[in-house]
Parts: structure tokens; C-alpha cells; sequence
């Protein structure tokens, strides 16, 4: 099994554009949660996709605990040869310049001083894709600009007596030139006070998955992407491409 569903939603991460097992899947109301196996030094991507677009979403993704992209997905009435699947592999750090995902090593240490901050961690291994209901006010193309200032994902440290210890977390890749895309730009604002639905990815390497009887004990397969064959027939997906965002 690659991907989370619920109703005409899908989720699914990608590393070199294979999509990974998912493990342990559980649902409690409005969220999904599923474990994966990382691989340090591997590039990902996190994807979703909605078979009917019957109302506009918009989709923020948290990594480590760290907002790293909004995109909105538009109804399929009022715009209906908008796509209908999203993937996000990367965050842009300029008008020209981006940074990927990339699975790395937790650094250790027994610097007793970040024993007070082992609680910090706890979003540490986890990949959120938190989906809004949104009402549409004005949709404009444009150069997608740049936001400066926003947090990014570096190299972590935590003490020996984490339980992250001996875990992955997610830095960016090295920078390298990408043009910004002309994009959607869309105002609209939440309709609810939380969201209407949120899919969880709990990342750990995958002896850690097998040691804890969340993986079996059998041979780790990647299976080709887009697994699209499980999704329906008249997709419209656009990977890894930057489709619309929110502007506020």
C-alpha cells in the first residue's frame, strides 16, 4: 500500500519519484496517520490529490514542524481545467533559487544543556498536509514572488536520551537556479477554524520501523510513480509543479 485515502482524497510521498509503503494506517475523525521508512540522503516529495475537485482547498504542508508550502487546489466548476493533484518537492528561497527535501541523519550529542529543549522535538519525523476548506474571492496569474524570512529546514541536534536519537528529520537541499513560474494567485480566506482534513506522515528509518513491528521484516520495495493506476482514470495531475497559491 503507497498512499492514504479518504473519500476522493489521496495522499502519497515520493522518494526519487517512487512512491513508499505506508505502514500502521489509522484514521481518528479528520485524520489519517501512517508511518513510512526514510532514507537519508534521498530527495522526497509530498503529493495530493482530490478526484473531484468539488470545492476549492487549500493545502499547507508542515515538515518537522515548519510550514514549507501552501498551494490551493481550485473547484472543478468554476475552473475546470485546473489540476487536480499537487506535488511539492522543494521551497523556494528567491525569485530564482530553490532548495529540495532531502531525508537526513539526526545529529547526537551529550551536551547536557539540550535536555531542557527535548520536548522541542516532538514534531520531529512528521509530515503534515493539512487540507482548508476556502471560499475563492479573486483568482490572477502572475510571477510567483518570493517570501522573505521564512523558517527553513537545517541540520538538528538533540541530546543522547531523545527518543529521536538515531532518527532522520528533514533539511533542505543545496540551492541550485529555478526560475519562478507563473502561477495563480489566489485570495481567499479559511471558511472553518480547523482543518477539514489532515494526512500524516511519520517518517523513521526503516530498521527503526522494523525493530518497533511497524515494518515487516521482509524486502523494502519502491514502487514506480505516479501508482496512479489506483487512481481514477480521467486524473489530471501535475507533479511536483507549483500550481496556485494563497495570497493574502
Amino acid at each position: 500500500m503507497h498512499m492514504l485515502q479518504h473519500g476522493p482524497f489521496w495522499a502519497w510521498v515520493t522518494i526519487g519519484g517512487d512512491a513508499v509503503d505506508v505502514y500502521d494506517v489509522r484514521q481518528s475523525g479528520s485524520l489519517i496517520t501512517c508511518w513510512i521508512a526514510s532514507e537519508a540522503g534521498k530527495r522526497f516529495a509530498v503529493n495530493w490529490y482530490n478526484s473531484t475537485r468539488e470545492m476549492p482547498l487549500k493545502g499547507s504542508v508542515y515538515i518537522d514542524g515548519v510550514h514549507c508550502d501552501t498551494h490551493i487546489m481550485l473547484d472543478a466548476h468554476n475552473f475546470p481545467n485546473k489540476p487536480s493533484g499537487v506535488g511539492i518537492s522543494y521551497a523556494r528561497t528567491s525569485e530564482y533559487t530553490r532548495r529540495d527535501f532531502m531525508f537526513a541523519p539526526i545529529q547526537v550529542t551529550d551536551d547536557d544543556r539540550l535536555l531542557d529543549h527535548i520536548d522541542d522535538t516532538r514534531d520531529l519525523g512528521v509530515i503534515k498536509l493539512h487540507l482548508w476548506k476556502i471560499q475563492v474571492m479573486h483568482v490572477t496569474s502572475r510571477i510567483q514572488g518570493h517570501e522573505a524570512g521564512r523558517q527553513t529546514l537545517e541540520a538538528q541536534v538533540v541530546h543522547e536520551r531523545s527518543k529521536k536519537a538515531g532518527s532522520h528529520h528533514v533539511q533542505f537541499g543545496e540551492e541550485y537556479i529555478s526560475p519562478a513560474p507563473v502561477i495563480d494567485a489566489v485570495q481567499a480566506r479559511e471558511i472553518d477554524v480547523k482543518p477539514y482534513l489532515t494526512f500524516e506522515f511519520k517518517y523513521r528509518p526503516l530498521d527503526l520501523l522494523i525493530a518497533n513491528d511497524i515494518a515487516p521484516k521482509v524486502l523494502y520495495t519502491l514502487s514506480p510513480t505516479p501508482a496512479l493506476s489506483d487512481l481514477p482514470q480521467d486524473s489530471n495531475f501535475d507533479d511536483v509543479q507549483e500550481i496556485s497559491h494563497l495570497e493574502v
